[in-house]
């Protein structure tokens, strides 16, 4: 079901993936019938609101088109030719038909009308639960995307005003039951921004008198009337003037009602009893089943904090039996090692199962911190192979249950090893769980996830408990006895979050039955500050800089940082265990119960404090800890006191990530390194680590903006080397552009010439690099630069020996591959050089992209069968070295795939996801402009080219240097009759490159000129495109296609009045459609050879 949200930014999801509503007049057509409430809006009244002045004469069709792309968007499912259920006709226009609860608008304004019945009624609870849900759904103004409407502009102002009802509403119910001084804060805030709203300054005054403020109030009621009368010239109203009277008189009318809570005598054991759960735990033992019988499983909990996502899976496993059972859990702040979780749970097996002497050696770098040599990628892949190897070996003779916890904290090699587990283990009797806070998903979980998804996991979201398994909760973990109201009161006050009970049960023990009628705050914080309150002062500075530390800390470190001695730090520590703000998860370490209680310690102190016991930490860390690079990294940077420090041990953290891989992790620590004050000569090598890592580790655009800012400081040094050394950090594999498409920085290109220039004849292998960038910067521009410097780094190379730099020599090459179509066999020979290089030599990066350049090459010669094989063997060697730039490229031939099968809708909806998910990273800055392309060849063969309209207007104004683009544009604006704009448009249309998109690009400019009956245009196309007849148009860069490119030429010779050639070209199109199996080309060729007058053979 489709859920849609205009507070804050506007879209819609569909379950976990965003819709593509399309662009901003289409986008409004939905938010316009969002606003209307559900009810009906003549089509009418749409066209007034969605073209203020004056409508187009086509509007109506228009309206029409939008309305038919937004119903595929929300119902993504519906079968074809069954009626719209979510936006539907109602005539004479349309409606949205969606449940309540699938409008973050409509839930806010019921939640609000529900709120203040609430508290009409006297049943403050009730009221303060639907005001904070109400205010929750606001995540900013209304509609802001359509603010210059007038239909906007009037419900967005209807809202705002709601809102500030909302917060009133919410004070009103703080005040009902008795947290009159949570409320002021609020308030102050309240009546500062809307000065003239009597109601919010009646409940200020209320609030603070209350909380025992009684002077403040009447200073507050004070400045209410001097705001009043200077800015209408009025006194107060009858409610402030007589709330002010009766403070006065200290009236017993505005003392809170009491909630009655009666306490039992007597007393029962707190044991830590684990409730409910039942379906949840007969779920996880169905998945144990099917483990056991010889299929690895996986199942992934998410939850809430503090749902009780740990305490279900050490239940769970505790009710198995001849089972090996490990946990590694995710670190929440830095400096742990990179995979630390894998290092956490392999350890504990390996204590009892020791591997042999040539597994443990290769598992070193996770059981022992010890680095590996070699190439990074393949070490990386080694060590996965052997992790899975271990753990096949354990699973041959119990089963194996490896619990995950805390992935939302987790870094890329955790999650890349998770993901690639179930596949290496599928034959083994292993359950793999893996659970996340849902509601905190990063990118990177979010990609494993859907990674992940190919494997069919158990998925178990974790909601709260029920009112009869929270109140058996409450009696279990509450001293004091309660009678059944009470525990209702609290049962429904908490909302069944195990970790919320049980901190009221505590707060109910500390301080009585009155604390037990009070709200518990979202998060717990009032709480959690509470007890740490309680506790001696010393014992509250130590569980502050335990905070800072992290959630796991030594005993014997933050003695040193607390100055503390044993037996003193001993004592806080058991202050903090009576209050059940820390566990001892180990001999000489403490663990904070649960993430919120470090995230309260830390809310309460300053920047500057967290700032200066980073730096203690450090120090205490180098006395204690001197190996413990990545905690001392970590601090070292977060306190900056010592540059010097902080760059060494930053430098020694990251070089023991990349042994293990962790590229991400790497880039981090270079780039924060890189920014810390320092020698020119020495920030710079820092920076070309951090521009190579960044590259690495998938971030392409941001390695490209710290090269572009670390050039002029490089270009000042005057050392070629290290200007050198900045300059090719960035090259990485690659089967497209890396830099903004159709255009050429010059800056990077003169200070590439101007280090070859000055290079020293000994540094050949730079020489190599700085060809290939020069060859890579320039490839598809005239003249002969990139060509030329891409055969002179090849030759190079070969005279070198060395087989990286070849290779990155030949991925230059194959890029400046592209002068004209008989070029399609030169690429094929380069890759297959560059395949048979990269896997004789080991290097596992180059492999992949060759694989990929291979199906790139297949499908322009039309062997889709090669092609398939080749991006899987790409895909696969992507996702095991970690390359999520040749992942995220490699990705778009899926697409292209239902494309020639005539299965559209299949591949637009590739389309998007691919488009999508490359986007969101920062591997590609043209992905957005590249999705929309695809989409566009989409509409080309479905006829519905009218729709793009908005599209292509974007993909003018992203790619105005690009030529094609104003052919995509003039077609769009042709389709929907606007004829006179369209030959505007074409007239700007520049020169079409020679590079892997120019066989599609010089077939759209064909079809500009055909519609638009350009016949100078059409002779012209008509040349360039013939040498590609025998192939796909956009089959070099098999991404998208719109047909064969003899189809094209066909249609061209037509309209140039050659039916001779354009029979000749028919046929060669129904050729090239049979050959690569796409049975609605071959029958549009057929179609037009009978349009002729002329058989098909």
């Amino acid at each position: 079901m489709a859920n849609v949200r205009v507070l804050g930014p506007f879209g819609a999801t569909i379950g976990e993936t965003r819709a593509d509503l399309g662009g901003p007049r289409q986008r409004s057509v939905l938010a316009r019938l969002v606003a209307a409430g559900g009810e009906l809006v003549t089509a009418d009244r749409l066209i007034a609101d969605l073209w203020p002045g004056e409508a187009p004469p086509r509007a109506a069709a228009g309206l029409q088109s939008f309305v038919s792309h937004l119903r595929r968007a929300l119902e993504p499912d519906r079968p074809p030719r069954t009626p719209a259920r979510v936006l539907v006709t109602a005539p004479p226009g349309y409606a949205l038909r969606l449940p309540g609860d699938q409008v973050d608008a409509w839930r806010f304004a019921a939640l609000t009308d529900r709120a203040g019945t609430h508290l009409a009624a006297g049943e403050g609870e009730a009221a303060l639960h639907a005001a904070r849900a109400a205010l929750a759904e606001w995540r900013g103004p209304a509609y802001a995307e359509f603010a210059d409407l007038p239909w906007a502009a009037a419900e967005a102002a209807r809202l705002a005003e709601l809102r500030l009802l909302a917060v009133e509403r919410r004070a009103g119910a703080l005040l009902a039951v008795g947290s009159a001084a949570e409320a002021v804060p609020d308030l102050e805030a309240h009546t500062a921004a809307h000065p003239l709203r009597e109601d919010a300054w009646r409940l200020l005054g209320l609030a603070l008198y209350r909380a025992g403020r009684q002077g403040d109030a009447l200073a507050a009621l004070r400045r209410a009337r001097a705001v009043l009368t200077e800015e209408l010239g009025v006194d107060p109203g009858p409610a402030l003037r007589e709330l002010e009277r009766d403070i006065l008189a200290q009236s017993p009318e505005l003392a809170p009602a009491r909630p009655a809570l009666t306490v039992v005598t007597g007393t029962v054991r707190r044991d830590g009893t684990f409730v409910g759960r039942a379906a949840e735990l007969d779920r996880l033992a169905g998945a144990a089943e099917r483990a056991r019988a010889g299929r690895c499983t996986l199942v992934l909990v998410a939850g809430d904090a503090g749902m009780g996502k740990t305490a279900l899976t050490e239940r769970f496993a505790g009710t198995l039996t001849g089972w090996t059972r490990a946990f590694g859990r995710a670190p929440e702040t830095g400096g742990a090692p990179a995979a630390w979780p894998w290092a956490e749970l392999l350890r504990s097996l390996a204590a009892d199962a020791p591997p042999g002497a040539d597994l443990a050696a290769r598992l070193a770098p996770l059981l022992d911190d010890v680095p590996s040599g070699g190439d990074a990628q393949t070490g990386r892949f080694r060590l996965n192979l052997a992790v899975a190897a271990y753990l096949d070996g354990l699973a041959a003779r119990t089963p194996l249950l490896l619990v995950l916890d805390d992935l939302h904290w987790a870094d890329d090699e955790t999650l890349t090893l998770l993901t690639e587990l179930p596949g290496r283990l599928r034959d083994r009797p292993v359950l793999l769980v893996g659970a996340y806070r849902g509601t905190e998903i990063p990118a990177r979980l979010a990609t494993a996830l859907a990674a992940l998804a190919r494997h069919e996991p158990h998925r178990l979201d974790l909601a709260g408990l029920s009112a009869g398994e929270t109140a058996e909760l409450l009696r279990a973990a509450c001293a004091t006895r309660l009678d059944a109201d009470a525990v209702t009161v609290i049962a429904e006050r908490t909302g069944g979050n195990p970790f919320f009970a049980r901190e009221t049960a505590r707060l109910l023990d500390a301080e009585g039955p009155d604390a037990a009628a009070r709200e518990v705050p979202a998060g717990v914080g009032d709480v959690l500050r509470r007890r740490v309150a309680r506790l001696p002062g010393a014992a509250q500075h130590v569980l502050r800089v335990a905070a800072v530390a992290g959630r796991d800390a030594d005993l014997d470190v933050l003695a040193d940082a607390c100055g503390a001695d044993e037996d003193a730090l001993i004592d806080t520590v058991e202050a903090g265990l009576a209050a059940g703000l820390v566990t001892e998860p180990g001999p000489g370490r403490v663990r904070f119960a649960h993430a919120l209680v470090r995230d309260t310690l830390l809310t309460g102190l300053s920047q500057a404090r967290r700032t200066r016991l980073h730096g203690v930490l450090a120090a205490a860390l180098e006395r204690r800890r001197p190996g413990d690079s990545a905690a001392l990294a970590h601090h070292h940077l977060a306190w900056g006191g010592d540059p010097g420090k902080a760059v060494r041990y930053a430098r020694l953290a990251a070089e023991a990530a990349e042994a293990r891989f962790a590229h991400a992790a790497a880039a981090e620590l270079w780039c924060r390194a890189a920014d810390l004050p320092g020698d020119v000569r020495d920030r710079l090598d820092l920076e070309a680590a951090a521009i190579r890592a960044s590259a690495l580790a998938g971030k392409v655009e941001d390695a490209r903006a710290r090269r572009q800012a670390a050039l002029p400081a490089a270009l000042a040094l005057g050392d070629p080397v290290v200007l050198a050394r900045v300059l090719v950090a960035f090259v990485t594999p690659t089967l497209w552009t890396t830099h903004v498409y159709g255009t050429v920085d010059a800056e990077i290109v003169a200070a590439v010439g101007r280090a070859l220039d000055a290079l020293p004849a000994a540094a050949g292998a730079l020489r190599v690099r700085l060809l290939t960038v020069l060859a890579m910067e320039t490839e598809g521009e005239p003249g002969d630069t990139g060509p030329r410097a891409a055969g002179e780094a090849v030759a190079l190379a070969r005279d070198l020996g060395d087989p990286e730099l070849l290779a990155v020599a030949l991925n230059g090459r194959y890029l400046n591959s592209y002068q004209d179509a008989a070029q399609r066999e030169d690429r094929w020979e380069i890759a297959t050089e560059l395949r048979a290089l990269a896997a004789g030599h080991g290097l596992p990066a180059y492999e992949c992209l060759a694989h990929l350049l291979l199906h790139q090459t297949a499908v322009a010669r039309l062997d889709l069968a090669a092609a398939a094989e080749h991006a899987a063997a790409g895909r696969r060697l992507s996702r095991e070295y970690g390359l999520p730039l040749l992942e995220a490229l490699g990705g778009w031939h899926r697409g292209l795939a239902h494309v020639v099968a005539g299965r559209l809708d299949d591949a637009e909806r590739e389309y998007v996801r691919t488009g999508e998910h490359t986007a969101r990273s920062t591997v590609w800055n043209s992905a957005r402009g590249m999705q929309m392309a695809a989409l566009f060849g989409i509409r080309l063969v479905q006829g519905r080219v009218a729709e793009t309209a908005d599209a292509a207007g974007w993909l003018a104004a992203e790619w105005p240097h690009v030529g094609a683009v104003a052919d995509i544009q003039a077609l769009a604006l042709h389709a929907r009759g606007r004829t006179a704009d369209a030959r505007r448009v074409a007239a700007r249309a520049g020169r079409i490159r020679h590079d892997y998109l120019r066989d599609l690009s010089l077939a759209l400019r064909g079809l500009r000129a055909l519609a638009l009956g350009d016949r100078a245009t059409a002779a012209a196309v008509h040349a360039d495109l013939l040498p590609y007849r025998d192939q796909l148009a956009g089959g070099a860069c098999a991404v998208v296609a719109v047909g064969p490119a003899a189809q094209i030429l066909g249609d061209l010779a037509v309209f140039l009045d050659r039916p001779d050639e354009a029979a000749a070209h028919y046929r060669a199109a129904a050729r090239v459609a049979a050959t690569v199996g796409s049975a609605h080309w071959e029958r549009q060729a057929a179609e037009a050879l009978r349009a002729l007058g002329v058989p098909a053979a």
